[in-house]
């Protein structure tokens, strides 16, 4: 019995999608023809945002039903925050930790760390 690699019939079938969110997501991106950062930028900025809203109505004759309603809303403080952390990770990576392996004696590195400290913006 394999116990690795390419099997038969194993595994996501080619060209199939993800799963129904992401096409529910590619679906609702389409119609707005928005994407998700531009989206985040928006509520950044504290601009209105169109959300959808179900409540509870009766009729004329005391049936109630549910409607949906949209309506526009400003987000709070916080909530502009975290769209800013969220949104900051398709401008700006992060940093990683690299290492730095000099064959220098130590008067050429302190030299050449100055160099570069100098050319640092204050």
């Amino acid at each position: 019995m394999p116990s690795g690699g390419a099997r038969p019939g194993a595994g996501r079938p080619k060209g199939s999608r993800s799963s129904p969110i992401a096409a529910q997501a590619r679906k609702q991106a389409a119609e707005t023809g928005e994407l998700p950062h531009q989206w985040l930028l928006r509520v950044m900025r504290g601009e209105p945002i169109k959300h959808k809203v179900v409540v509870e109505a009766a009729d004329k004759r005391g049936v109630v039903r549910q409607v949906v309603r949209e309506e526009m809303i400003y987000p709070d403080f916080a909530t502009r925050l975290e769209a800013a952390k969220s949104c900051s990770a398709f401008f700006a990576p992060r940093l990683a930790a690299q290492a730095i392996r000099a064959d220098m004696q130590d008067g050429a590195i302190a030299a050449a760390l100055l160099s570069l400290a100098h050319k640092l913006p204050v």
